[in-house]
C-alpha cells in the first residue's frame, strides 16, 4: 500500500479499447489539467497485436510526465497478462509510465484508502475465440472478492463493473425484469451471467464499505447513489473511447472528490 505519494489532482478515464488516438487525447487533455496522475476503468487495450498502441502510450505520457495505472476490464489479453510479475509495491509494471492494477490493490491517498477490482463479463462472448480476444480470466471471482474484502475497509472502489441495483443502470438494463423479458441483443444467459457479475461487485462495495465507486465497462457517463447495505455510495460510470473527452474522463483530488474547473 502506498503511504506518501502526493496526490492532490487526479483523472480518471474510462475504456481506451487500444484505440490510439483516444488515449493520446486523455493524456493531453490530463496534462492540460495539471494532474498527477492517470488512473484508467479498464479496457486499456493490453492485446498482443497492440503493442503499437502501446509504444505511442508510453511515448506520450513521458513526453507529459506522467504516469498512467489501470484496472483490468473484460477486454484484455489475460494470458500475457497475468504472467508479468507483480512488483514489491503490488503493481505490474507495464512500461516505464504505464502500470496495471491487479485485483485487490490498495493504496493510500492522504487519508483516503483505494481498491482495484477490475473484471467484467463480455456480452459479445460467442462473436469472440477464446485465447485470442475472449478469456475465462475476464470475470473478478467470488474467491477474489472474499480476500480483497478480508483485507479490510476501503473508501474508494476502482472498478470495470458496476455494482448490481445502481437505479440508472437498473433502468438502463432493464434490470427490474427477468433476463428472458428484457429487450436486448445478447443471449439471456449472458445477460444473467453479467447480472451476477455486478452482484459480486455489489458485495465487494459493501464488504470493503465503499464511499464511492469509479468503473467504465457500461459506455456511458453518469452520477447516481446506491443504497447499501452501510449506507449511499455515489457511483460514478464513464464513457468510452468513441465519446468526447467530457464524457469518459472525471477530474478528482486525492480523496476521490470531484473537481470542477472554473473559467477565470
Amino acid at each position: 500500500m502506498f503511504v506518501d505519494l502526493p496526490v492532490e489532482r487526479l483523472l480518471l478515464a474510462g475504456d481506451m479499447h487500444g484505440n490510439t488516438g483516444a488515449a493520446l487525447a486523455v493524456i493531453d487533455h490530463a496534462a492540460a489539467l495539471h494532474v498527477d496522475l492517470i488512473l484508467q476503468l479498464g479496457d486499456f487495450g493490453f492485446w498482443r497485436q497492440g503493442q503499437k498502441f502501446l509504444r505511442k502510450v508510453e511515448a506520450r505520457l513521458a513526453a507529459r510526465g506522467l504516469e498512467l495505472w489501470w484496472v483490468d476490464g473484460n477486454h484484455e489479453d489475460f494470458d500475457r497478462l497475468n504472467v508479468l510479475p507483480v512488483g514489491p509495491d503490488g503493481r505490474r509494471r507495464i512500461s516505464d509510465h504505464v502500470w496495471h492494477l491487479p485485483r485487490g490493490f490498495r493504496w493510500r491517498w492522504g487519508d483516503t484508502v483505494w481498491v482495484a477490482a477490475g473484471g467484467a463479463v463480455s456480452v459479445d462472448r460467442n462473436y469472440r475465440t477464446e485465447g485470442v480476444d475472449w478469456f475465462p480470466q475476464e470475470e473478478l471471482t467470488g474467491a477474489e472478492v472474499d480476500r480483497i474484502i478480508a483485507d479490510g475497509p476501503a473508501d474508494m472502489v476502482v472498478a470495470h463493473d458496476a455494482p448490481l441495483g445502481v437505479p440508472f443502470l437498473r433502468r438502463l438494463l432493464h434490470q427490474e425484469l427477468p433476463a428472458w423479458r428484457r429487450e436486448s441483443a445478447w443471449p439471456t444467459g449472458v445477460l444473467m451471467r453479467s447480472d451476477e457479475h455486478q452482484r459480486r461487485v455489489r458485495r465487494l462495495v459493501e464488504g470493503v464499505q465503499a464511499k464511492r465507486v469509479f468503473h467504465g465497462h457500461h459506455h456511458i457517463a453518469y452520477r447516481d447513489v446506491l443504497d447499501a447495505g452501510h449506507g449511499q455510495v455515489e457511483v460514478f460510470g464513464l464513457g468510452m473511447d468513441a465519446d468526447p473527452l467530457s464524457a469518459r474522463t472525471l477530474l478528482v483530488d486525492g480523496d476521490g472528490w470531484p473537481i470542477v474547473e472554473v473559467d477565470e
